[in-house]
C-alpha cells in the first residue's frame, strides 16, 4: 500500500476521532447515493448475470422457432449449444471490454457522469430485450446481451470508486460493500422473477429480460441531486471550490468545517495524467495491481457460479422435490445476499487481511469437502446431506470475504490518480474469470465430474498464499485504533 496514502488516511481518522463530529456519518446524501447506485446500477448488473438461468428452456425453444421461421432451418443440439453459449458469453465479453474503458470514462466525464452514461445505455438495452420477441429477432437478442455487458462493465468499477470517494473515512468500507450487495440482490431477483409463477412464462419472458430498465429509471431519478466526487473534482479536475461545495453538501456542514478534510488530500494532487503505461512503469504499484486483479479473478475462479450450477442437483439428491430443490437454490442465494447485508455495518470491525485470508481458506476447505461429498453422494445415504452442508457452508464463507472485498480493495490500495485504472483492470479480471469458468467448467465437469471443484480449491488455496504474503492491512480505522492503543501503552 502507498505509504503516503496510508499516512493521509490515518491523519483523517485522527481528525475524525479528535473532533467527534456527530454529523460525519450517514447523512441523507450519502445514503441517497448508496441507494440510487444500488437500485439503478448494481442490481441491474446482477440481474443481467442471473436472468438467463431459470428460463433457459423457454428461450432456447423461442430461438429455435425463430431460426426455423426466418431461415428455414432446424438447429440440432450441438448448434443450439453453440448459439446459447454465445448469447451467454457475449455478455461477459462486453463486460470485460466495458470495464477496460471505465477508467477513461471516470476521468473524462466524472464518476457520476459515467454512471449516468451507463444508466442511459442500460435503459436502451432493456427496451431492446422487450422488443426481441415482437420483432422475432435472435440478432437483436444477441446485440442486447452485448450492450448490456458493455454498460454493466462500464459502471462496475466506477460504482465502488464513486461511493468510497463520497464516504467519510469511517464509512468507506461499508460503502465499498454496497456494490457487491446490489449485484447479489440482482442475481437473486432474477432467479425469483424467472420462475413460472412470475415472469418466466412463454408469453411474457421479454418483460423478464427487460425488467431491469424499471430499476434503472427508479435509481436514476435521484442522480440530479447526487454530488460529483469531491476527490475527483479536486485531484483530477483541480476545481477546489466546487469540490469544497460538494463536500459541504455531503457532510451537511458549512464549507469552513470541511475544508480540513479536503486539504488532507493536498499531497495527492497531481498534474500528470495517469495511464496504464505509467502504472506499469511504476514498480511500487505492481504488487497492489496484481492483488486487485488476483482477488477479482480469484473471486470468480473460486467456483461460485459452478456451485450454484450444481446446487439444484445436490438438493434434489438429498431427497427434495424439483420445486423444493429450486427453493433450496434460492435459499443459497438468500444466504449470499444476507452476508452482503451483514458486512455493510460490520466490515470495519475486522481486518481486511484477516477476513480475506479466512474466507479463502474456508472456501478451499469447503470446495474439497464438496468435491468428495458429491463424488460419493450415491455411496452412502447420508452423503447428500453433507453435500447440502458443503454448498451452504461455501456460500456463507464466500459471502463475508471473497464476495465483497475485491470490489473495493483497490480504493484502499491506490491513490486517487491511478485508482480508476486499477479498478478497471480489476473488474476486467473479474469478467475474464467469469468468462473462463463459463467456457471451461462444462467441459471439465463432463470430463472429471465433481473433481472439477478441486481446480477451484487449488485456485483459492493459491490466492490465500498470495494474499497472506503480499496484502498489507488497509482498514485504516483498525490501524488508527492500534496506533492509539500503542501510544497509550507507551504512555
Amino acid at each position: 500500500m502507498d505509504t503516503s496514502l496510508l499516512n493521509s488516511d490515518l491523519k483523517a481518522v485522527e481528525i475524525l476521532v479528535s473532533n467527534r463530529r456527530k454529523s460525519v456519518g450517514w447523512t441523507w446524501l450519502v445514503v441517497l447515493a448508496g441507494v440510487a447506485t444500488t437500485i439503478g446500477s448494481s442490481i441491474p448488473i446482477g440481474f443481467s448475470i442471473g436472468v438467463l438461468n431459470t428460463p433457459s428452456g423457454l428461450l432456447q425453444k423461442w430461438i429455435n422457432e425463430s431460426v426455423i421461421e426466418k431461415y428455414d432451418m432446424v438447429l440440432n443440439n450441438h448448434q443450439m449449444d453453440i448459439v446459447w453459449s454465445s448469447i451467454v458469453s457475449i455478455f461477459l465479453v462486453g463486460g470485460m471490454v466495458g470495464s477496460l474503458s471505465g477508467a477513461w470514462f471516470a476521468d473524462r466525464f466524472g464518476r457520476k457522469g459515467t454512471l449516468m452514461i451507463g444508466a442511459v445505455a442500460s435503459f436502451i438495452t432493456s427496451l431492446m430485450f422487450v422488443f426481441t420477441k415482437p420483432l422475432n429477432s435472435v440478432e437483436l437478442f444477441f446485440l442486447a446481451r452485448l450492450v448490456a455487458g458493455l454498460s454493466g462493465g462500464l459502471v462496475m468499477p466506477v460504482i465502488p470508486l464513486y461511493l468510497t470517494e463520497l464516504a467519510p473515512i469511517n464509512l468507506r468500507g461499508a460503502m465499498g460493500t454496497v456494490c457487491p450487495m446490489g449485484i447479489s440482490s440482482g442475481v437473486l431477483l432474477a432467479q425469483i422473477l424467472g420462475l413460472p409463477n412470475f415472469l418466466g412464462t412463454e408469453v411474457i419472458w421479454p418483460y423478464l429480460l427487460g425488467f431491469f430498465g424499471v430499476l434503472v429509471v427508479v435509481g436514476s431519478a435521484a442522480f440530479p441531486w447526487l454530488p460529483e466526487s469531491p476527490k475527483y473534482l479536486y485531484v483530477i479536475k483541480g476545481s477546489r471550490q466546487r469540490a469544497l461545495r460538494e463536500l459541504s453538501r455531503l457532510r451537511n456542514l458549512p464549507e469552513e468545517f470541511v475544508c480540513c478534510e479536503l486539504e488532507e488530500k493536498v499531497d495527492s494532487v497531481e498534474d500528470d495524467v495517469w495511464t496504464l503505461g505509467r502504472i506499469m512503469r511504476t514498480r511500487g504499484l505492481w504488487i497492489n495491481l496484481a492483488l486487485v486483479c488476483a482477488l477479482h479473478f480469484g473471486q470468480q475462479f473460486s467456483g461460485i457460479n459452478a456451485v450454484f450450477y450444481y446446487s439444484v442437483t445436490i438438493f434434489r439428491s438429498a431427497g427434495l422435490s424439483e420445486k423444493n430443490a429450486q427453493l433450496g437454490n434460492l435459499a443459497a442465494g438468500v444466504i449470499n445476499l444476507s452476508m452482503a447485508f451483514i458486512m455493510i455495518p460490520s466490515i470495519n470491525l475486522f481486518s481486511r487481511r484477516f477476513v480475506t485470508i479466512t474466507s479463502c481458506t474456508l472456501a478451499t476447505a469447503f470446495l474439497v469437502f464438496l468435491s468428495f461429498s458429491i463424488r460419493f453422494m450415491h455411496t452412502f445415504t447420508w452423503m447428500p446431506y453433507l453435500s447440502v452442508v458443503g454448498v451452504l457452508g461455501y456460500v456463507l464463507t464466500y459471502g463475508f470475504g471473497l464476495g465483497p472485498i475485491p470490489y473495493f480493495i483497490g480504493t484502499e490500495l491506490f491513490d486517487v490518480g491511478p485508482r480508476p485504472i486499477a479498478m478497471a483492470l480489476g473488474t476486467a479480471s473479474n469478467w475474464l474469470g467469469n468468462l473462463t469458468v463459463g467456457f471451461f467448467f462444462p467441459v471439465v465437469q463432463s470430463a472429471i465430474g465433481p473433481y472439477s471443484f478441486l481446480i477451484f480449491a487449488t485456485s483459492t488455496a493459491l490466492l490465500t498464499i498470495f494474499v497472506k504474503v503480499c496484502l498489507v492491512e488497509t482498514n485504516v480505522m483498525m490501524l488508527a485504533k492500534r496506533q492509539r492503543s500503542g501510544s497509550l501503552s507507551k504512555a
